[in-house]
């Protein structure tokens, strides 16, 4: 399993003395969101969350495919089969998405050594390649660490043990941990993530094809529109204090005359537990353009506008939508 790199916000809890849902509960209205990581002999534990509902379990025994889910019963049910230690990392909300989002990764078999290749010529090979994963950093004989995820090849941003959120995109810690690799030798660990096994219900998952009249697979232009709706969800949740998918579907119904395919009552698009569900009635880009449009109206009626652009500004799929000449940002 993947965790973050950062200092634990908790360490050294055990399982035996907690009441989970209860604690993760307490955590949701303490730190807002992040994670809780389970370690026992035989099987890890990993529970994604943020302020306001679990983002993602993901259960995984020894020697097993790990198992994800939405629901917490599986996660009590794998907890209350032994003694677990317990760690707690703060997410920042950037980041939970995507580490709530993390599909199966294969690490290579071998690790690189810095003496071999240099951090910046390794990443260099990597963006050749379009690499979709991340490169571990460990520095031997000192307990500063980094993970740095890449996202075709481009550093997205990276987890370090002396940062803070889990996913900062700033050169800062990255020029830091070139530093620090000018005078300390290091390991480097390469994982694939597996684009084939994203980590869905597969009786949802729309065929591979392409949006028509571009590059972009169906699938990344659904994970862009996840992203996109899962930042306008926190953000008007708690600014308004309303629910924000009613009033994304009340907005829907204001404008059936421009998008009639988002009647609400037609069931051809729906978005339910952090997933977008379409029909093939009518082309992906279209029913992205129209959520979109109908979003930035709830957003601007709330007069969200800049908290909303800044939310969405960093946000790397949001490239799909480019793509799909899909105005994201609103000036």
């Amino acid at each position: 399993m993947l965790i973050p790199e950062e200092q634990p916000y908790l360490a050294g809890l055990n399982s035996y003395y907690l009441t989970i849902d209860r604690f993760v509960e307490h955590l949701q209205g303490e730190i807002g969101s992040g994670c809780l990581y389970c370690q026992s002999a035989g099987q890890e534990v990993l529970v994604y969350f943020d302020e306001h509902e679990i983002i993602r379990g993901v259960i995984q025994r020894n020697g097993e495919q790990a198992y994800t889910t939405r629901e917490m019963d599986p996660v009590l049910q794998s907890l209350a089969t032994s003694n677990f230690l317990v760690t707690v990392y703060f997410l920042e909300p950037n980041a939970i998405f995507f580490w709530g989002q993390i599909p199966p990764f294969k690490r290579a078999q071998k690790e690189l050594q810095s003496v071999d290749i240099r951090l910046p010529d390794l990443l260099f090979r990597l963006n050749a390649k379009k690499i979709f994963g991340f490169v571990r950093v460990n520095l031997i004989g000192r307990r500063e660490r980094a993970l740095l995820f890449l996202h075709k090849g481009k550093r997205l941003g990276g987890s370090y043990s002396w940062g803070k959120g889990g996913l900062d995109p700033s050169d800062n810690s990255y020029n830091k941990l070139l530093k620090l690799l000018q005078s300390t030798p290091a390991l480097f660990s390469i994982g694939h993530f597996q684009k084939e096994q994203l980590l869905r219900d597969p009786r949802t998952v729309p065929p591979p094809s392409n949006i028509p009249g571009t590059d972009i697979k169906i699938t990344e232009l659904d994970r862009a529109l996840e992203e996109f709706l899962h930042h306008f969800i926190l953000l008007v949740r708690k600014k308004t204090k309303s629910e924000p998918i009613v009033l994304l579907k009340q907005e829907f119904i204001n404008n059936l005359e421009a998008y009639p395919f988002l009647d609400p009552f037609k069931d051809i698009f729906d978005y339910v537990d952090g997933r977008i569900h379409c029909s093939n009635e009518v082309t992906r880009d279209k029913i992205a353009a129209g959520v979109v449009e109908c979003a930035w109206n709830v957003i601007q009626a709330n007069r969200l506008e800049q908290k909303f652009a800044t939310a969405i500004n960093r946000c790397e799929s949001m490239a799909a939508f480019d793509a799909c000449n899909i105005t994201v940002q609103r000036s």
